[in-house]
């Protein structure tokens, strides 16, 4: 048996502590402290039938005949999030260069429309600060690729993100590849963990300064899984491949349900007894589905009503 999911449901399920906790990790012993430290080895090491013995595990898990090898992290949410990161790194390092105007807003979301991807900054009016649209998995990866970031740093600074953002690219299709090669894999993510963590190195302000990357409080859960485990799960589940594990279809169908249902939540008007809750159609709307699927029938186009 197999158990695959995002990061909040996993841990749920496995009556575990959230990734913000100083045990964080359902497959390994790592805390907080530790999270940024390369130089150790963290592998699967906690077995499902003493599970809480651990640190962290307060309930027993709701799946507990399925190995803890067998709860599989969903690689399109290590993406996502990873992506979220990278990106939020990013705009942060525009607010703290002081660039982060108008002008500047501008220009990111003309090369978001220059490769294709919807995306808005507003102001939010109770705390004046700036918002923007949250992604699909689609433009995220369109993003990571061919985001140009010469458009909002300077030269050398955009060709050194550049390459952690290829990075990781690579990082996120060799995951989908199933004839990655563990070895490998496992060798190019803690290098490419190494960069993120690159330090600054000469006296700031000086003409021998040159700025690193990013600082250990930086990464994040999934970084972890990624640099530690994800070798782990490809060697493991090599007959099938991560890819065959993916919640890309779920998200798919939530997304669906999500545009439909909830931007009017009573599309009826709401109006006394027919009044119903975005949950309730969305059930009654598969329960459709499924009937008609079952029972075989066919679409039946709607009469169309011309005015001559």
């Amino acid at each position: 048996m197999y158990f695959s999911s995002d990061w909040k449901f996993l841990t749920i399920c496995l009556g575990f502590n959230s990734a913000n906790s100083l045990f964080f990790c359902p497959w390994c012993t790592i805390n907080k402290k530790e999270i940024s430290d390369i130089k150790k080895e963290w592998l699967i090491s906690k077995q499902i039938d003493n599970i809480n013995q651990y640190n962290g595990h307060h309930s027993t898990p709701l799946f507990n005949m399925i190995s803890l090898e067998n709860w599989i992290p969903d690689e399109l949410h290590i993406m996502l999030r990873i992506t979220d990161r990278l990106w939020s790194l990013l705009l942060h390092e525009i607010e703290e260069t002081g660039y982060f105007n108008d002008v500047a807003r501008e220009i990111i979301v003309k090369e978001m429309n220059r490769i294709k991807v919807n995306f808005h900054f507003w102001q939010e009016k109770e705390c004046q600060s700036w918002s923007f649209t949250s992604l699909m998995g689609q433009d995220k990866l369109k993003v990571l690729q061919f985001f140009d970031l010469n458009k909002v740093l300077p030269p050398t600074r955009a060709n050194v993100i550049r390459n952690l953002w290829n990075g990781f690219f690579d990082l996120y299709t060799a995951i989908r590849d199933p004839n990655t090669d563990p070895k490998m894999f496992k060798r190019d993510a803690k290098m490419w963990l190494k960069i993120f963590l690159t330090p600054s190195t000469g006296i700031p302000n000086s003409d021998n300064f040159v700025q690193g990357l990013y600082r250990p409080n930086d990464v994040t859960p999934y970084m972890h899984v990624l640099v530690f485990h994800i070798h782990e799960f490809i060697e493991k589940h090599k007959k099938w491949g991560l890819k065959s594990f993916s919640c890309a279809p779920v998200e798919n169908k939530n997304h669906q349900q999500v545009t439909q249902f909830f931007r009017k939540t009573l599309r009826d008007g709401g109006n006394g007894i027919n009044r119903k809750s975005a949950i309730l159609q969305i059930l009654e709307f598969e329960n459709r589905k499924l009937y008609y699927i079952c029972n075989d029938s066919h679409n039946i186009p709607n009469t169309i009503k011309l005015q001559i």
